[in-house]
């Protein structure tokens, strides 16, 4: 093997771990989200309010903006124990005011 693709498959090999900790890490922290913010969760509608919110923010961070992150975040605060659909949707408003959405 040259000297190049022993040089690639070393570098490989090192980053694979770091990866597979930061995959792991991420899933940890989504993990947390949910079970913190579903715990008073009484609301269908909220529940899954709350999983999206998660997912945005701890699974697919990497591709919000500012904007949307607040907006998840005032979900994620807000949203928990909440158990009217009239008071969901009056707090998806505030947060979509806060967010900029």
């Amino acid at each position: 093997m040259s000297w190049t693709v022993r040089s690639i498959a070393s570098v490989v090999a090192l980053a694979m771990p770091a990866a597979a900790f930061a995959l792991t890490d991420g899933y940890a922290q989504y993990d947390e989200c949910v079970l913190q913010s579903l715990r008073e969760s009484w609301n269908p509608a909220a529940a899954r309010l709350i999983r999206q919110s998660c997912d945005a923010l701890y699974l697919n961070n990497a591709m919000l903006l500012p904007r949307e992150r607040r907006y998840y975040e005032c979900i994620l605060q807000s949203l928990p124990g909440v158990r009217d659909n009239v008071a969901i949707r009056e707090i998806l408003t505030i947060c979509s005011r806060r967010g900029e959405m």
